[in-house]
């Protein structure tokens, strides 16, 4: 039996998500950023947190945790980094997996916005909770000096069958359709989103969850291998990275 996935917004543009399997009523809830909410949330969908997996040790993603697991007894697994932050009862890392149910997810390190950042790839119930590595038509901030890091993760997020879902860690979906316009404005399917992300915003919808076949058709980031991208930071030819490197930095500054 498929899970249920429900994705909302908490803080002012953080992602919360419930991962929940009605078999057995197991329920994991992905990352914490506000106690109180993700509790809501889980109490109007009528499901118990058994569980919470913690993508990346920031603040904004963690600061619920120890919360949540008081009021559920929840079992919290996450990166090594994040023990300063919450309250882990398992480390994980890469090439270990997660269960929920009978759904398993395998962990990949997928550095560069964060030195532990991890991705959870479910291939079974083809769902990925990939935090701040990518968002609808972007990707994470990253780290100084990190960029050939970032570039590995999001590539292997990039691989995955175009039907996985992505549970992203924020919504900033209309500036970066914004951005992704300004360096691909011939996009036939980028323009059709864009239209799409400011309809959202005016209607306030909460736009955090996409697929790998969605954003390999509009994420300048994915689509970075693509001469177009190239050109529009002055770089035709050159290696991939390169181009990735050169369109974070053309985002930081837009």
């Amino acid at each position: 039996m498929p899970l249920d996935l429900h994705v909302f917004r908490t803080l002012s543009d953080n992602a919360g998500a419930l991962l929940h399997d009605p078999a057995t009523g197991a329920c994991a809830a992905v990352d914490v950023p506000d106690a109180g909410e993700m509790l809501a949330a889980a109490r109007a969908k009528g499901w118990t947190i058994s569980d919470i997996f913690i993508t990346h040790a920031h603040h904004d993603h963690t600061q619920g945790v120890a919360e949540v697991k008081q009021a559920t007894g929840a079992t919290v697994v996450g990166p090594a980094d994040a023990r300063t932050s919450a309250p882990l009862d398992r480390v994980i890392g890469e090439g270990d997996s997660v269960a929920l149910a009978g759904e398993r997810f395998e962990i990949w390190h997928t550095p560069g916005h964060s030195d532990g950042h991890l991705s959870y790839i479910g291939l079974g119930s083809k769902i990925a909770l990939v935090g701040d590595v990518v968002f609808v038509m972007g990707c994470g901030r990253v780290q100084p000096g990190q960029m050939d890091r970032m570039w590995t993760s999001l590539s292997r997020i990039m691989a995955l069958p175009g039907d996985i879902r992505l549970v992203t860690g924020h919504d900033y979906t209309l500036a970066n359709a914004r951005f992704a316009r300004s360096v691909d404005p011939t996009n036939a399917a980028l323009a059709a989103r864009f239209a799409e992300a400011g309809t959202a915003k005016a209607e306030g919808r909460f736009w955090a969850l996409t697929t790998i076949a969605e954003e390999q058709a509009t994420n300048p980031f994915f689509r970075a291998g693509e001469p177009a991208l190239a050109a529009a930071v002055h770089l035709a030819g050159k290696p991939t990275s390169q181009v990735f490197a050169a369109l974070r930095e053309a985002k930081n500054k837009f």
